[in-house]
């Protein structure tokens, strides 16, 4: 065993100087986005390097706005970069940490009394820590249709109290799940700590120092608003706008992924990362004990056959606000964030003092996936691969993949007999933490709606007995559901169920979390 140990170590620095890094130039990082952008039908994208202190890459490409192709994308153009917000929400709580304002271990209802779990035990003992790090033992994205699709009108306050509805899926600190209503939880330690709130805080003791002028964790400044790219999506085959009204004030849900912000000032917020949070010289917006905080291992994540397969990763950890693992033999540190529209990508490998960020307007994975791969491996030592290529979906087209959908969306549709009616369906259901959703019979047909997430309004077609598929008029949401009804033992109906109808729904639409009551 011990000359095979030692084999295995003598070899290994041989195995990766048999590929020496190439790093893309400029007129090739050029090319990759084109390419990206043609491949994945993006109208638009900001891409940025950081290396070695010094920016090596910082460009626009394509449009804010397919309808308005004079927009072009430069260095300044305001994207949403989505849960990348979660990390300036993990910077703020380290920055009260280091003036003696808050430990990680506190406990969270020291701070906000009205934070309750669905478990006592649990909510006495959760601790700031576990707001950041997808350990509480909810369900992956529970309860993020008080939050999305937007708008809602939800308030901060009412995600708070409702989170107590929501039934565990897993152990406490067991596993890993994905959530963001945490996050909102951890901004509204800000106004009980310091009585500013998330977005004054954020843009006062984070961006301002930083001279981050293109960069908003609230309301963007009126003369910035035509600096905004707009959301875009695939929808039913086409490349559309993603229209989606703002409510008036603060976003519910700004401290998990409200923020907007400019290439030039993302590449100053990677910059502060490499740095350990120095800036201007010898400043420190965070401490190098609470960056190293920041980026240490606190949550064990899957490691995916991908994963292993491109990038023969060994661990996958989730930090404060950031993911960990290894790739191609190097510590990676990175994050993505994804709304309706708007992707983005940051990652980090820290050994090489290299940083690199991707955004666009254009709701696909496999675009930021296949941009940040193209770069980021051509900085490791390993075999030349066409990245671009690996992340192009296979073996469907994109015409047999849209019609794959839109049969599984066509079931046989179901006459419904005398003894049911479509009157016995409507009325009002109420679920404990989503609130009510509307039946009313329009021109024969059923239409469902809810109260206070507005983007939520479909038609109703029978399919089975006591079963109907939802298809809301929105179609950029992607996420039609079943709608079961219940009865009690004299025929009435008494409950409602939602499942989503297709298994490749996004998390964040936790319809089957969801028991709606009849109202009398």
């Amino acid at each position: 065993m011990r000359k095979v140990f030692l084999g295995i170590c003598l070899l290994l620095p041989l195995s990766l100087q048999a590929n020496q890094a190439t790093p893309l130039t400029n007129e090739q990082i050029d090319q990759v986005a084109q390419r990206v952008m043609q491949e994945f039908s993006v109208p638009g994208a900001a891409v940025g390097v950081v290396y070695q202190g010094k920016v090596v890459h910082a460009k626009g490409y394509g449009v804010k706005n397919i309808n308005q192709p004079e927009q072009k994308i430069d260095r300044n153009s305001l994207f949403k970069i989505a849960s990348n917000t979660k990390a300036f929400t993990a910077a703020a709580l380290a920055i009260l940490v280091d003036e003696g304002k808050i430990r990680w271990d506190d406990k969270v209802v020291k701070y906000l009394p009205d934070f309750k779990l669905h478990d006592a035990w649990i909510t006495e003992h959760f601790i700031i820590k576990d707001l950041l790090t997808h350990r509480s033992g909810l369900g992956l994205g529970a309860g993020d249709l008080m939050i999305w699709p937007k708008p809602s009108s939800f308030s901060r306050q009412e995600v708070i109290h409702n989170l107590r509805y929501l039934k565990p899926a897993g152990e406490f600190r067991a596993s890993y799940a994905y959530d963001n209503l945490l996050y909102i939880v951890a901004g509204e330690l800000i106004p009980a700590i310091t009585g500013l709130q998330w977005e004054d805080f954020v843009e006062q003791r984070i961006m301002q120092p930083l001279g981050m002028q293109h960069c908003f964790a609230g309301k963007v400044a009126a003369d910035k608003m035509a600096d905004m790219a707009k959301p875009h999506g695939i929808v039913e085959g086409q490349l559309q706008l993603i229209e989606r009204p703002e409510r008036d004030g603060p976003a519910v849900s700004s401290a998990a992924g409200g923020i907007k912000c400019s290439l030039n000032d993302m590449l100053i917020w990677l910059q502060l990362q490499l740095d350990e949070g120095r800036y201007a010289g010898n400043k420190q917006l965070f401490s190098v004990e609470q960056h190293q905080a920041m980026w240490s291992s606190e949550t064990i994540m899957p490691v995916y056959n991908s994963d292993k397969r491109r990038n023969n990763t060994h661990f996958s950890t989730y930090g404060l606000g950031w993911r960990l693992n290894d790739v191609n033999g190097y510590l990676r540190v990175h994050h993505t964030g994804s709304l309706a529209g708007m992707y983005s990508y940051v990652s980090f490998f820290p050994e090489l003092d290299l940083g690199i960020v991707v955004m666009l307007n254009q709701q696909s994975s496999n675009a930021r996936s296949a941009m940040m791969y193209a770069i980021m491996k051509s900085y490791l030592p390993v075999e030349p691969h066409d990245w671009i290529a690996e992340f192009i979906p296979q073996p469907k087209s994109s015409e047999e993949a849209a019609e794959h959908r839109s049969n599984q969306a066509k079931p046989a549709l179901y006459h419904l007999d005398n003894q049911h009616k479509l009157t016995d369906y409507a009325g009002r259901y109420q679920d404990p933490w989503l609130g009510i959703f509307s039946i009313s019979l329009q021109d024969q047909k059923l239409v469902m709606s809810s109260e206070r997430v507005t983007q939520l309004v479909g038609k109703m077609s029978p399919v089975a007995e006591d079963k109907f598929l939802v298809k809301w008029n929105d179609r950029s949401l992607e996420a039609d559901v079943f709608a079961i009804f219940n009865r009690d033992d004299k025929g009435q109906i008494k409950q409602m169920l939602l499942l989503p109808e297709s298994e490749d729904i996004d998390f964040s639409y936790d319809f089957q979390d969801l028991d709606f009551k009849k109202l009398p």
